[in-house]
């Protein structure tokens, strides 16, 4: 489109004589009529009725809607210019009026520039329809409102390379009321540096919130009057009055842009509250309102008197203080990150605003707002604070909400202006590395073979480390600020079978892996902070490296990230289900001063399957801010799709927790519930009570990774919560709550609908027919996913799999041929399984298997595709595992997959091409047995498709657990007709 325009601007430079290439030359005259004296030329009008006249005592441009346009600006490319206008805005939304530019010359790419953002949502054609499209670009300026005055704005930017024309654009933003005049353009060369884009949204809230400055004398004495006001009578502040706002919000004019944005953002969302409409500015020291004042920052001449006494510094970057002085109200951090906090924590605790979700926000009216006074000192327990979740990474949402932490994928996305100032020292953008990714095998293992080892590194190797460590001083030298951040050494995340030197060190230290670990961080540190000083290091204690090693301790240059992937959420971290996990914790905190802990909230095997882990993960923050060494708490929850189940409440639990964790769980349960779901809440609270309930009735493993066969899911949990969903979604339908609520029951119709076959014989126990009702589950479930926007169902597995798997119409299973009488079998079948690599895992229709499905790992994407985790097994004895397997592919030219038990990394049999048919399942003993019950999710056994032909599968139907090997039993039954069974030939797992 702009090169469109630009196109048609040169077309109509031909028709007007007046213009001149020497006049837009000459340096002293940049922009030609800036005052809009006389006539319009040399500008061009675009859009719909442009009109020169004059306003409030200019000569101006009136743009109602379109732009008008200057082109041919000289330039020089790298060069600092300042740029600068006066815009009035009358009857027009905020961000609606704006300036933009883009340049011309050899190589210069074809974009707007400037440090502004403007969001639009009009059609450039004009056409104002109800699907507007919304965009951001880049833009000079940026203001609107109803200001009705002159306001003045200015920039400094720096040309691009190469540029030799510059073209400026005056807009009104089409599809808005009002109109925007123009005038007193002006650019120059210069040599001050250019304009930040903080600094450009901090002089557009100057231009939009603050007043000019008053009469000096009489607002010198109304200072000195509101200074030494004395406090009411009664001890209470009247914020509002039968919807009038009866305190006015007071900021410093020199304050930064998050500072800036929370003073407005208090003001305007208390008149919102009151249900008053808002002063158009806000009170400064240089024209202070008459009102009682709630002031913001530090930077004005309340603070300084009221704060004299204050230690801000103990605040830290996030705390806050919220104090009375006299009739006024105070609210200041250390940073400008604290005061925003403070402004966001008292709309919330105190005004009762709450912000639950991305898309909802719970805003109360009351009319009268009165407080009473306030000594308020706030300092979060947990210093970095995050979770990793579609609705918690909202910039936004995480503001509001007292959330700090950016790392892994929000740190890659940037932020306004006035939000820019998280916390991204750990695990963000560039300053995170896994083993290989340090030290690729494909560079080093030809020269350096002996660097690697069991599937990690050999850790003891002294060149080794020498050279990671060399490559980190090489990236740390790239980043801007390398003492602020923890550079963090990521492991490889699978299995380790140790090295013999890194065994031999572990053997002195409790025969822990994570001794060698630690070992070569602590040497690499040294070998970094050598080289700058100053730098610090973090590693992850996962699955091998989980429990911390005796006689060893951790630096305080380096911190420890424990990551729970083995966690049991049917309990606390440091619960019952969870007691190594949670004395291992302890460990690391015992050893280490620097802990953060890395906490799996979502079940990636099933993001809307029913995860009834809220209370224990409640229960476990509480827990971990007993540890006076864990300072940040990093929840990983379902980042790949929104809509996943109580995503939204989980999150905001979190947060709550995070800052203070002495609340109530139950009590934030219910609050979120009553704000989120309205009339249901009773109902849902009742449900979410019930399926914590459940599962602690059951033997079920509450994993990061849980599949849809849990025990938990019985008759009366289909009864139960179905009958409550019921009642749930009958009291708010038609109102806008329904959509939550149908969200909310998507789970417990996804599991009623895949395991419908069991259930349609257990009708008069759940009292209803699932076949007779599935039609009408199904629409109701497929509503709900696209309501919520449902992306993935199991992770990096698309929603559009899941119809399919639905679909597929199972039978009872047939009894296995090789379970013989006289011995114990249980039969797991694919539901039970964790698959990966998305589509290319999937669940498939299947006659020949025993209950009509199968898995099909589809062999162009080789890896652990299909993997069974041993709490399937039952919980005594040792057992003997047999995988029933087929293919699609009739070639027979090439091996086929690799069918293996880990730890450790090399146990295996490799299935051979002349093994496998397609007509009929064959049986293959799992290497490395016998097996028994665990809830140690680093355990599995795992089916590798072998690279082939995309398209071609290997296909596994069941896996059956024997009491004794099928070599013993054919021994017992002689003479009978019996399967074949390939049984394994490594002897080492």
């Amino acid at each position: 489109m702009k090169r469109f325009l630009q196109r048609s601007l040169i077309c109509l430079f031909a028709a007007f004589s007046l213009l001149s290439l020497p006049a837009f030359a000459q340096q002293s005259e940049l922009v030609k009529n800036g005052f809009f004296a006389g006539h319009i030329f040399p500008w061009w009008p675009q859009g719909s009725a442009i009109l020169l006249q004059k306003i409030a005592g200019r000569e101006a441009v009136l743009i109602p809607s379109g732009m008008v346009v200057q082109e041919k600006i000289s330039v020089s490319g790298g060069r600092n210019y300042r740029l600068s206008m006066d815009i009035r805005s009358e009857a027009t939304q905020p961000g609606t009026v704006y300036a933009q530019m883009s340049f011309r010359g050899a190589g210069v790419t074809d974009e707007w520039q400037g440090p502004a953002k403007v969001t639009l949502d009009g059609r450039e054609n004009g056409k104002c329809t109800a699907d507007k499209v919304p965009r951001t670009e880049k833009a000079a300026f940026v203001t609107g409102g109803d200001t009705a005055k002159w306001q003045s704005h200015a920039i400094v930017f720096t040309a691009p390379p190469e540029a030799d024309q510059m073209v400026l654009y005056l807009r009104k933003a089409p599809c808005t009321p009002g109109a925007a005049a123009f005038t007193g353009i002006s650019m120059t060369q210069t040599e001050e540096p250019a304009t930040s884009v903080a600094e450009a949204a901090r002089q557009t809230l100057v231009a939009e919130w603050l007043p000019p400055p008053a009469e000096q004398a009489s607002n010198a004495e109304l200072m000195r009057n509101q200074l030494a006001r004395p406090a009411p009578q009664d001890g209470r502040h009247r914020l509002a009055t039968a919807r009038d706002m009866a305190m006015r919000v007071h900021v410093g004019v020199d304050e930064d842009v998050m500072t800036l944005q929370a003073a407005s953002d208090l003001s305007n969302f208390s008149a919102q509250v009151a249900g008053a409409v808002g002063p158009k500015h806000l009170s400064i020291d240089e024209a202070v309102a008459e009102q009682p004042l709630l002031v913001v920052g530090r930077l004005n001449a309340f603070a300084r008197k009221a704060f004299t006494e204050a230690d801000f510094e103990e605040l830290g970057d996030d705390g806050f203080l919220i104090r009375s002085s006299g009739p006024h109200i105070l609210i200041a951090g250390r940073t400008p990150r604290g005061t925003m906090y403070g402004v966001n924590w008292f709309l919330d605790r105190k005004l009762g605003i709450r912000w639950l979700a991305p898309d909802a926000t719970n805003l109360p009216l009351t009319p009268d707002i009165t407080l009473p006074f306030q000594h308020e000192r706030q300092i979060p327990r947990f210093g970095f604070r995050e979770v990793l979740s579609v609705e918690a990474e909202d910039k936004a949402w995480r503001q509001r909400n007292l959330m700090n932490g950016e790392s892994h994928g929000p740190s890659f996305q940037s932020s306004p202006p006035a939000l820019d100032s998280w916390d991204r020292s750990w695990a963000s953008q560039g300053i995170i590395a896994n083993f290989y990714q340090l030290l690729p095998p494909a560079i080093y293992r030809p020269a350096h073979p002996d660097w690697y080892a069991g599937g990690q590194l050999a850790m003891m190797n002294e060149e080794m480390r020498a050279e990671m460590a060399r490559v980190v001083i090489e990236r740390l030298r790239a980043l801007p600020g390398y003492r602020s951040i923890w550079f963090s050494i990521h492991d490889m995340d699978w299995g380790w079978d140790m090295d013999a030197s890194s065994k031999a060190f572990a053997d002195r230290h409790g025969g822990y892996a994570s001794a060698p670990r630690l070992d070569m961080m602590i040497d690499i540190a040294r070998r970094v902070r050598a080289e700058l000083p100053g730098a610090r290091l973090a590693f992850n204690a996962y699955h091998w490296s989980f429990t911390p090693p005796e006689g060893m301790t951790v630096p305080d240059h380096i911190l420890v990230y424990p990551m729970t992937i083995h966690v049991n959420y049917r309990d606390a971290l440091n619960g019952t289900a969870n007691a190594a996990l949670g004395k291992d914790i302890a460990g690391w905190n015992k050893i280490a001063r620097n802990v953060l802990i890395w906490d799996h909230i979502t079940n990636f095997a099933g993001f809307i399957q029913p995860t009834p882990n809220i209370f224990p993960i409640g229960r476990s923050i509480q827990w971990l801010a007993s540890l006076d060494h864990v300072g940040g708490y990093m929840g990983e929850g379902s980042f790949n799709t929104p809509g996943a189940e109580f995503a939204s409440l989980r999150a905001w639990v979190i947060a709550r927790l995070l800052w203070d964790p002495e609340q109530d769980i139950d009590e934030l349960v219910r609050e979120f519930s009553e704000a989120y779901y309205g009339p249901a809440a009773s109902d849902i609270i009742e449900y979410i009570r019930f399926y914590h309930d459940k599962i602690s009735r059951t033997d079920d493993v509450l994993a990061e990774k849980t599949t849809v066969d849990m025990a938990m899911f019985d008759a009366e949990f289909v009864k139960r919560a179905d009958s409550l969903f019921d009642k749930a979604e009958a009291s708010v339908r038609g109102t806008r709550y329904e959509a939550r609520v149908q969200t909310a029951r998507m789970p417990v119709d996804y599991v009623i609908l895949l395991r419908r076959n069991e259930y349609s014989d257990l009708k008069d126990q759940i009292g209803f027919d699932v076949n007779t009702d599935k039609n009408q589950r199904s629409a109701r479930f497929w509503k709900a996913i696209s309501q919520a926007g449902v992306t993935q169902y199991i992770q990096n597995d698309k929603i559009a799999a899941l119809a399919p798997l639905l679909a597929i119409e199972r039978r009872p299973p047939e009894k296995p041929d090789i379970a013989m009488d006289g011995v114990s079998w249980k039969d797991i079948q694919d539901i039970s399984f964790q698959r990966f690599a998305g589509a290319k895992s999937a669940i498939v229709a299947d006659p020949l298997a025993s209950d009509g499905a199968a898995v099909a790992l589809d062999r162009s994407s080789p890896g652990w595709n299909m993997q069974l985790k041993f709490d399937k097994l039952p919980k005594s004895g040792e057992w003997w595992l047999y995988a029933a397997l087929r293919t699609d592919d009739t070639t027979k030219n090439e091996a086929v997959a690799k069918l293996g038990a880990a730890p450790p990394m090399d146990c295996f049999d490799t299935i051979g091409p002349d093994q496998l048919t397609s007509a009929a399942y064959s049986w293959f003993q799992v290497p490395g047995g016998p097996f028994s019950y665990t809830a140690d999710h680093a355990r599995s056994i795992y089916l590798d498709p072998l690279r082939g032909p995309e398209g071609s599968k290997v296909i596994i139907d069941r896996i059956v657990a024997l009491s004794r090997p099928w070599r013993e039993t054919t021994v017992d039954l002689p003479g009978k007709n019996l399967p074949h069974v390939r049984t394994s030939s490594t002897q080492k797992c």
